[in-house]
């Protein structure tokens, strides 16, 4: 199955364990995978509090992420933070014939 216009593969759905996190690269981006009740959110894997890469090996509460470094959480659905300060971004993913997609980021003019 070919990737969808503006999507990227980055692996197999049972690439991704479920609860853990794992980092892959689109583009010349880190983006933290994680796999919750078999869905996938993508965000990206840096902490915007100290622009650590890590997010992926951070810890599940629920549907939110919480940096390994200093804790700050961060919401897989939206990005938005829940303790600490800041915003993740978010990648839109597609799961198709059990490979993983996600969406490239579009530079805003």
């Amino acid at each position: 199955m070919s990737a969808p216009e503006g999507f990227v593969k980055v692996g197999r759905i049972a690439e991704v364990a479920e609860k853990r996190g794992k980092c892959v690269t689109v583009g010349d981006e880190e983006v933290a995978l994680w796999r919750v009740d078999g869905k996938v959110f993508a965000i990206s894997n840096v902490c915007p509090h100290q622009h650590v890469s890590g997010l992926h090996m951070g810890v599940l509460k629920g549907l939110s992420v919480a940096c390994p470094m200093h804790g700050w959480t961060y919401s897989l659905e939206t990005g938005a933070v829940e303790e600490g300060d800041g915003r993740v971004k978010t990648y839109r993913v597609l799961v198709l014939g059990g490979d993983i997609y996600v969406e490239e980021s579009r530079p805003s003019w």
